[in-house]
């Protein structure tokens, strides 16, 4: 449980000298050896023991702090917290069975770009790719390599590693192997004296 309160001064239905506050404050004083207030107000939840106008009046303040928060970041943070969000949404993706379209790579990759605010040209220059192979790998026409896995690892500080990006072509590729019947029954008839068993 992570509780932050504001350390202004008293006024209305809360007052900053009583156990709980002092308590919080504790808390809060201790977070931040380890958080950033944005990090805490990402996080934050309230004590049981608030009153409605409490409760009320605390989230306004937070509100206000996390307006403020974003104000002030500055344009190297708000990318690094863009990237984190991205590499925990893929982490947590990969962690469930079923594929989905919205994290295939080329969305993925789409996104990326998305975030970095850069044309495709230019993107394509600082990964070392010809704009039409990029164009190519965005429309799902050309699959990517593991060599672009480690670029993009590269180019984005370490912070999505290589294998995250190879693990999302790779659950493409398991989907398709388990419904395309088409290629599978084309590929068949290519087999001649396959082994036979009973069942």
């Amino acid at each position: 449980m992570v509780i932050l309160l504001s350390a202004a001064p008293c006024r209305g239905a809360i007052c900053h000298c009583t156990p709980t506050y002092l308590k919080n404050e504790k808390i809060y004083k201790e977070l931040r050896k380890q958080f950033s207030d944005e990090e805490i107000v990402e996080r934050y939840v309230f004590p049981d023991d608030l009153s409605e106008q409490e409760r009320k009046e605390i989230e306004e303040e937070f509100r206000k702090l996390r307006l403020k928060s974003l104000k002030e970041r500055t344009e190297k943070q708000r990318l690094l917290s863009e990237l984190m969000r991205m590499k925990l949404l893929m982490k947590d993706y990969l962690e469930r069975s079923h594929f989905e379209e919205a994290f295939s790579f080329p969305n993925q990759l789409e996104q990326y770009i998305s975030i970095l605010g850069r044309s495709k040209k230019d993107f394509a220059a600082e990964i070392g790719l010809h704009p039409t192979k990029l164009s190519r790998l965005l429309s799902g026409r050309e699959n990517p390599n593991v060599e672009l896995a480690y670029r993009l690892e590269k180019h984005c500080g370490n912070i999505i590693p290589a294998i995250y990006w190879w693990k999302l072509h790779a659950r493409k590729l398991e989907e398709e192997i388990k419904t395309d019947e088409e290629t599978r029954r084309l590929e068949w008839g290519k087999v001649t004296n396959d082994l036979q068993f009973r069942a």
